[in-house]
């Protein structure tokens, strides 16, 4: 029974842990830079441990990206990537805020902002993600989160970078047009990133299927990365689930994930200078 209990549980407290622990950051007047490595560095390592101690799935003995190169692709693909992103959207506020003024609900309470951000966040998101997966040539810069068999933590970190700075501005630009308050976008991002780590990570977890419906759960990504094509077209998206079932993209994940990881001819080279520049030739 206490099994079972860790199981449905580990999800949903890493999320409301992260959300109490970025709010509380927050009252206590941390500046905004540091609340989401304050917490989200703890959640990156009770993750690791949770993947060493309650692992979901037998995982290859060689990874298909050896740890250094996934550092690489971190700190340059992601952090740069991330970035690029970051400035586009600071010069689209910029313009924004000279026009008009802010349009967004400041004076509600913070636990409906932040549902509302999520939903502004998803808008976008979701079709970045899903036109990354079906336009081809797009497809070769998100194949690289894709490629290999290996599903853990590491693999939240691992894009590459056109593809990452495309997808961190699209997700902001409604939060940026609206004037969403810096608390509100930072609190949302210490709740995305906790999301993001816990659908990658490789540790127990179950969800009810109401929940699968309303929000990305670990299952449900799981699903998103299955090897076999007529599996992974589905479950675009990132926070909540909304917008794949509008759209009819939301698939019903099996709890411990699909047989097998990665995509089916897989196009990942190896090395990252491969990984980085072959997306860019001509084929």
């Amino acid at each position: 029974m206490l099994r079972t209990f860790a199981d449905y549980a580990t999800f949903p407290l890493l999320l409301v842990g992260a959300y109490v622990a970025a709010s509380l950051l927050l009252s206590l007047g941390v500046h905004t830079l540091l609340v989401t490595p304050l917490v989200v560095g703890p959640i990156i390592a009770v993750t690791w441990c949770l993947e060493r101690l309650r692992p979901e799935r037998h995982q290859p003995t060689e990874r298909d990206v050896p740890l250094i190169t996934e550092g690489a692709h971190f700190i340059f693909n992601f952090e740069f990537g991330y970035g690029l992103a970051l400035l586009a959207s600071l010069g689209v506020e910029t313009i924004c805020r000279a026009s008009f003024a802010p349009l967004w609900p400041a004076a509600w309470p913070l636990p409906l902002q932040l549902l509302l951000a999520l939903a502004c966040y998803e808008v976008t998101s979701y079709w970045q993600h899903r036109w990354f997966h079906r336009v081809p040539r797009l497809w070769r810069f998100h194949a690289l989160h894709h490629g290999g068999g290996y599903l853990d933590l590491v693999r939240a970190g691992r894009f590459h970078f056109v593809d990452f700075a495309s997808a961190a501005f699209a997700a902001y630009l409604p939060l940026v047009i609206l004037g969403a308050p810096e608390d509100v976008v930072t609190l949302m991002a210490v709740v995305v990133s906790a999301l993001g780590l816990s659908q990658h990570a490789n540790f127990r977890s179950r969800s009810p299927g109401w929940l699968d419906w309303l929000i990305c759960t670990p299952a449900v990504h799981r699903r998103h990365h299955a090897k076999a094509f007529t599996e992974s077209d589905v479950n675009f998206g990132n926070t909540l689930m909304i917008f794949d079932v509008l759209f009819g993209t939301y698939a019903k994940p099996d709890p411990i994930g699909p047989k097998e990881i990665g995509s089916e001819d897989d196009p990942l080279p190896r090395g990252f200078w491969r990984q980085l520049l072959t997306p860019f030739r001509r084929s």
